[in-house]
């Protein structure tokens, strides 16, 4: 037996053991007032946009679980965050006392929540790619509420999660809300970023061991740099770059000539959240993300770059969702062309495209997300919010985050 092979198989070990003990321990102990939040990567914006706002409107303690590997985030300096290692005594201790729970993954092998231990799963984006139980999600990531950012993907999402409807809260993903704090100009520039740009960000087909062999494949590769040439060109033309942002999983980087990449890594040491980066953008590349229902928040071009869209190996959900995509569905035929007259219109060609889709999805179209959560979470008695605390809903985006980024712009040359 390999070793890879044998620490495979105690971590599933590991996790059978604390998904049947949990609960049984979880009912034996009083909780605390604390709540636990945990996301993976460390930077993902759903779980650290959900720390923020509970150190705003809960009083209690917030323990951040540090995972053991991957890029850190940078924790604000607060005297009521504590941060503990996830893999670890303490970890469990503080899930333990918790009075409630924020997961985007899982945790700690995914155990029933109990009546005083209730579970929110964040999860990591509404989309198109079909959620089922059985293959790693869904029934094996129990929850007592559900979080998504529209009703028509939360919806399926609940279904596959075997949760009933009352259990979906349509509040956005938290992450959302760094839209309306984009990267600043000088940030930008550590990246490589030194124009107005288009962030591409593809789906992951296949992850890659540490050996480099295949460890898990939903299709081919996809696209390549090759793809995007002629929106290279265009981009060149116009005085813009091309930003390639990976999955976290993916087994290809995309680095090539004339394409900026970053990596989550990249961007901890920049300091820029994904979804600032994503702020700072003109416009956006994808294909079965589910970054491009977030990104119809900023009403900008979008374009669907799905070349293995007929070997795809993982089924999408509604089944035409690529016959009412939001933006241009990228063919042989004038690739991006339509994309780009929607970017040299200021994103005002397919606004009536996107604004159908929007409706179509039921999209929540708030800018502070977050806040929106908790506040839902306390009308249903998970938590008790500071006194005086709430804020009034806001069920439309802030001042568009473009405004702002062009008069830094302005400022720094």
């Amino acid at each position: 037996m390999t070793s890879a092979l044998l620490r495979t198989r105690l971590v599933t070990l590991a996790q059978t053991i604390l998904r049947r003990a949990l609960p049984v321990v979880s009912a034996a102990i009083p909780a605390r007032r604390q709540v636990v939040v945990s996301g993976y990567p460390e930077t993902e914006g759903n779980a650290s946009e959900v720390m923020r706002a509970l150190l705003r409107s809960y009083d209690g303690q917030v323990v951040w679980l540090r995972e053991p590997s991957g890029p850190r985030l940078a924790l604000p300096d607060h005297p009521r965050l504590v941060t503990v290692d996830k893999a670890s005594v303490a970890g469990l201790w503080a899930y333990l006392r918790a009075e409630a729970v924020f997961f985007t993954h899982g945790l700690y092998g995914s155990p029933r929540p109990t009546r005083r231990k209730p579970l929110v799963n964040l999860w990591h984006g509404d989309g198109p790619k079909a959620t089922r139980p059985g293959n790693g999600a869904g029934s094996l990531i129990p929850s007592t509420w559900l979080v998504a950012g529209t009703r028509l993907f939360g919806e399926l999402k609940a279904a596959a999660f075997e949760l009933s409807p009352d259990q979906l809260l349509v509040t956005g993903n938290p992450r959302t809300d760094q839209l309306w704090r984009p990267a600043r100009p000088d940030a930008l520039g550590s990246l490589g970023i030194e124009a107005d740009f288009v962030l591409w960000m593809p789906t992951f087909r296949a992850t890659r061991q540490e050996s480099g062999l295949r460890a898990w494949s939903e299709g081919e590769l996809g696209a390549g740099v090759q793809e995007v040439t002629p929106l290279l060109a265009a981009l060149r033309e116009r005085g813009m770059q091309l930003v390639v942002k990976p999955h976290p999983l993916d087994a290809e980087d995309r680095r090539a000539a004339g394409v900026v990449a970053v990596s989550d890594a990249d961007l901890a040491r920049a300091g820029v959240p994904l979804y600032a980066l994503l702020g700072a953008s003109s416009g956006l590349v994808t294909d079965y993300s589910s970054v491009w229902v977030d990104y119809l928040l900023l009403d900008r071009p979008i374009a669907f770059l799905v070349p293995d869209r007929q070997v795809y190996g993982r089924a999408l959900v509604p089944a035409d969702v690529l016959d009412w995509l939001p933006g241009e569905l990228v063919g042989d035929d004038r690739p991006f062309a339509r994309f780009v007259a929607d970017l040299d219109a200021g994103g005002t060609r397919d606004a009536e495209v996107r604004r159908a889709v929007t409706e179509r999805v039921g999209l929540h179209q708030s800018s502070r997300c977050a806040d929106d959560l908790l506040e839902a979470l306390a009308a249903a008695g998970v938590l008790r919010a500071r006194s005086g605390s709430a804020c009034q809903a806001q069920t439309e985006p802030g001042p568009d985050p473009r405004e702002s980024q062009d008069g830094e712009r302005q400022r720094a040359r």
